[in-house]
C-alpha cells in the first residue's frame, strides 16, 4: 500500500491525496447511507495529463478505480463495492469553465464543476443552462452526465445526455478520446458521448465537457394548482400542456403527504392552500415575452382549463415563486426524518398511471406494517419517485427483507405497465438483480462487450451496473 500510496503522491502530489480512514469516511459512504466500504485512498487529479498518468499506473497494476464527482448518487454508484480494494478519483479539483462561446450558445468546463456554479455563473451572462436538480448545489457536471440525470426541466429540454455536444474522457487503459466540435450537427460515426451517457463511471471518465446553452427566459411564470384526484391531476396536466406546450418547463406532482411531513418538520410555517387536497402539481414556464401580457392571456384562457382544478396559486412576487420551488426540494429531505424509506425510481406511461398507483397502493395495504406512501415527481416526462415510509421499523436486517419485496412487487408491476423501473437514477449496485432480470440476454451481452473495449481490465467502478 505505501509503494501505491507514494507513486499516487508523485504523480498527483501530495496535497491531492487522502489516506487516513477517517478522512476517508464522507468519500466512501453513499448519500442514502446503504454502502459504506472503505476505499484504500482519496486521489483528487488537477487536469486531464494527471489523470490520464494516475490511471495508466492503476491499469498496470490492476487497482479498481470509484469515479467520484458530489457523491449524490442514489444507487450506490459513487462509492466502492469492495471492502479495502479500490481508490476513489474525486474530481472536485477539476472545476474550471473554460470557455462560454455566445455565437454557438456552448459552455466548455471541467467535470468536477459543481451544476449551480455554472447555473449562477450563466445566469450573469443572461444564459441558461436547464438542468435542474435537487442535488444542484453539490453534483459535478461529469457525474450529471454519467449518470444521464434528468430533474425537473426534462419535460421541456430533456435529459443531460440531450444537452451535451462533446466531452473528452480517459478510458480504462488510459487512453484519451476528445471529442469537443462544437458543431450541433455532427453526424460522423458512432456518437460516444450517448453511450458514455448512463454509464455511470464504468466505461471512462469524463475530464471536459461541451454543453448547450439558451439564451436566458426573459421571465418565468409559475402556478400551483390543487386537484381532487390524480386523475384530475393527469387530465389537467394534459390540458396545460396542449395550450402551453413550448413554453412549458416543469410539472411536478405532490401528494398532500409533503406539506405535512414539511410542516411537521419546520420546512413550511403553514399550508400554501386554505383547504388541503390529495395531489397538486407546480408548473413553471419559461417566457420569452412580456410577464404582463402573458398573465392576461394566461387569465382569458382560464376557462379551457377550470373542469378540473379545485385551487389555484399564482404568486405575485419572485419570493412567493422561490418559496414554491424550495418546498420542492425540501420535501426530499423531510420525508426522509419520518422513518425508514423505500425508494423507486420509475416511469410510467401517462395513460397507465392512475391505475398503476391505485393497484400498488391496494396491495401495500395488505403488507401487516405501517407504510406511508410519498409518492412524487416529474409528471411532465412521466417520471415518478414512488417513494413511501416505514414510521415503525428500526430493525435493519427487517427493513432490508421490506425494502427488497416491495422492489421486486414495485418493479415487476411497472414492467407489466410498460414503464422503467429506474427512469433517473441509473443502476448502480442497488439495481443490479433488477436489470438482469428486465434486460433481455443479449442486451446484457452487447453492453457487458461494450465494456472490455473500453475497459479491458475491469477496473473502473468495478461491480457497478452488473458484476
Amino acid at each position: 500500500m505505501n509503494k501505491i500510496f507514494n507513486q499516487l503522491m508523485l504523480i498527483a502530489g501530495e496535497k491531492n491525496i487522502l489516506t487516513e480512514q477517517k478522512e476517508l469516511a464522507k468519500y466512501n459512504q453513499d448519500w442514502r447511507g446503504f454502502y459504506n466500504n472503505k476505499s484504500l485512498c482519496v486521489v483528487f487529479p488537477l487536469n486531464t495529463k494527471i489523470l490520464k498518468e494516475i490511471v495508466i499506473f492503476c491499469f498496470e497494476n490492476n487497482i479498481i478505480i470509484v469515479p467520484q464527482g458530489g457523491n449524490t448518487s442514489l444507487t450506490g454508484a459513487s462509492v466502492p463495492t469492495y471492502q479495502n480494494k479500490e481508490i476513489i478519483i474525486n474530481f472536485s479539483k477539476m472545476n474550471k469553465i473554460i470557455e462560454i462561446d455566445k455565437h454557438n450558445l456552448t459552455v466548455l468546463v471541467e467535470s468536477g464543476l459543481i451544476l449551480d456554479k455554472l447555473k449562477e455563473y450563466l445566469d450573469k451572462e443572461d444564459l441558461y443552462f436547464p438542468i435542474n436538480l435537487s442535488s444542484s448545489g453539490s453534483c459535478m457536471i461529469g457525474g450529471n452526465i454519467a449518470t444521464n440525470a434528468g430533474g425537473i426541466n426534462a419535460l421541456k429540454y430533456g435529459t443531460m445526455k440531450d444537452n451535451v455536444i462533446g466531452i473528452e474522457m480517459i478510458t480504462g487503459n488510459g487512453t484519451l478520446l476528445s471529442s469537443l466540435s462544437k458543431m450541433k450537427k455532427n453526424n460522423t460515426g458512432y456518437d460516444l458521448k450517448s453511450i458514455v451517457s448512463s454509464s455511470e463511471g464504468t466505461l471512462g471518465m469524463i475530464t471536459k465537457a461541451l454543453l448547450k446553452i439558451y439564451p436566458k427566459p426573459s421571465d418565468n411564470f409559475t402556478f400551483f394548482v390543487a386537484y381532487e384526484n390524480l386523475n384530475s391531476s393527469i387530465e389537467s396536466f394534459k390540458q396545460i400542456r396542449n395550450l402551453f406546450y413550448d413554453k412549458l418547463e416543469s410539472a411536478e406532482l405532490i401528494p398532500n403527504y409533503s406539506f405535512e411531513v414539511c410542516l411537521k418538520n419546520n420546512f413550511l410555517n403553514k399550508h400554501f392552500f386554505k383547504t388541503k387536497h390529495p395531489w397538486y402539481v407546480i408548473y413553471r414556464l419559461n417566457l420569452y415575452e412580456n410577464k404582463l401580457n402573458f398573465e392576461n392571456t394566461f387569465e382569458k384562457n382560464y376557462h379551457i382549463l377550470d373542469k378540473f382544478i379545485k385551487d389555484i396559486i399564482i404568486p405575485s412576487s419572485i419570493e412567493q415563486e422561490n418559496k414554491i420551488w424550495k418546498f420542492r426540494d425540501d420535501l426530499v429531505e423531510a420525508y426522509k426524518m419520518e422513518g425508514k424509506i423505500v425508494t423507486n425510481d420509475i416511469s410510467i406511461p401517462l395513460d397507465k398511471m392512475d391505475i398503476f398507483f391505485s393497484t400498488a397502493a391496494s396491495h401495500l395495504s395488505k403488507i401487516p406494517m405501517e407504510i406511508k406512501l410519498h409518492p412524487f415527481g416529474h409528471l411532465g416526462d412521466n417520471n415518478i419517485h414512488f417513494n413511501m415510509v416505514l414510521p415503525n421499523i428500526e430493525d435493519l436486517n427487517s427493513y432490508r427483507k421490506i425494502r427488497d419485496d416491495i422492489y421486486l412487487y414495485i418493479n415487476d408491476l411497472v414492467e407489466s405497465y410498460g414503464g422503467s423501473f429506474s427512469a433517473e437514477h441509473g443502476i448502480g449496485q442497488i439495481k443490479k438483480d433488477s436489470l438482469l432480470k428486465y434486460k433481455s440476454a443479449n442486451e446484457i451481452d452487447m453492453m457487458k462487450n461494450i465494456k472490455k473495449i473500453f475497459d479491458p481490465k475491469t477496473i473502473l467502478n468495478k461491480g457497478k451496473i452488473f458484476n
